[in-house]
């Protein structure tokens, strides 16, 4: 799968990252028990609605299930090493 990472301009008052993973195909909940199974927490009620929400201690992973990107927001003001992995993961997946 190829991913395409994207800043975002980040909250000027926290300081927290926003970040967007644009892919070549559309998002499935395959992506989501990937998360699941490395450490995520899925919001199910978002999920019964076509919504991909997971997070953990320093990310919030969300996006319509079906589209071709997802939004992630980091939960600390340092978080690149986490977006990384994340990003890594992602290309893994593939």
């Amino acid at each position: 799968m190829k991913v395409e990472r994207i800043e975002l301009v980040p909250c000027s008052s926290c300081g927290n990252k926003y970040i967007a993973f644009k892919f070549d195909r559309p998002v499935t909940t395959a992506l989501l028990d990937v998360l699941k199974s490395n450490g995520f927490t899925e919001a199910a009620h978002f999920t019964k609605v076509g919504m991909l929400y997971a997070d953990n201690l320093a990310l919030i992973v969300s996006g319509p299930i079906g589209s071709d990107r997802i939004q992630v927001k980091c939960k600390t003001r340092d978080c690149d090493q986490n977006l990384n992995d994340l990003e890594a993961l992602l290309l893994r997946t593939g």
